[in-house]
């Protein structure tokens, strides 16, 4: 099975497009102010945290073992349904591997704003789903169509895809 992260699956619900582009190592974000900021939010919040727990082929923000939760750490909640897809990914993998059912809670520190989430069993079947149609979409041969969303503007890829 090749290694799927929970940006690609954040990814393929946003734009299957910027997916291909990141699973071929078709990277523009360097450069990217708005990815800097996320950055520097993600360092500077919850600094008592140990950050970026990595588990098997998945690494998440933090963890609060004492009541199970999976915290995932965003600048802005612009792109709410993608991080969500995110950590169902990370809650859906945890479960696979450990049997345990976690909690995820996506924090928006700028915002002041944070948001339950809960794999349900229609989501879990969701997930398997999108897994499959990630691969598929990584290994075409060249990207998905164009899809002008409200947020291309903001795309790192915007100029790449519009030439």
């Amino acid at each position: 099975m090749e290694r799927i992260t929970g940006v690609m699956v954040q990814y393929y619900i946003s734009c299957e497009r910027e997916l291909w582009f990141f699973a071929n190592q078709i990277n523009m974000n360097y450069d990217n102010e708005d990815i800097l900021i996320g950055r520097i939010i993600h360092e500077k919040s919850y600094s008592r945290e140990r950050k970026n727990v990595k588990f098997g082929d998945v690494s998440f923000d933090f963890i609060k073992d004492k009541n199970l939760t999976v915290f995932e750490i965003k600048k802005s909640s612009k792109l709410t349904e993608p991080v969500k897809y995110q950590l169902y990914y990370y809650l859906w993998y945890i479960k696979k591997f450990t049997g345990k059912k976690l909690n995820g809670v996506i924090v928006y520190p700028k915002e002041k704003k944070r948001e339950r989430i809960k794999l349900t069993p229609k989501i879990e079947d969701e997930i398997e789903k999108i897994l499959v149609k990630i691969k598929k979409i990584i290994k075409m041969e060249t990207p998905p169509s164009i899809k002008v969303k409200p947020y291309c503007k903001r795309c790192s890829y915007h100029e790449f895809c519009m030439v």
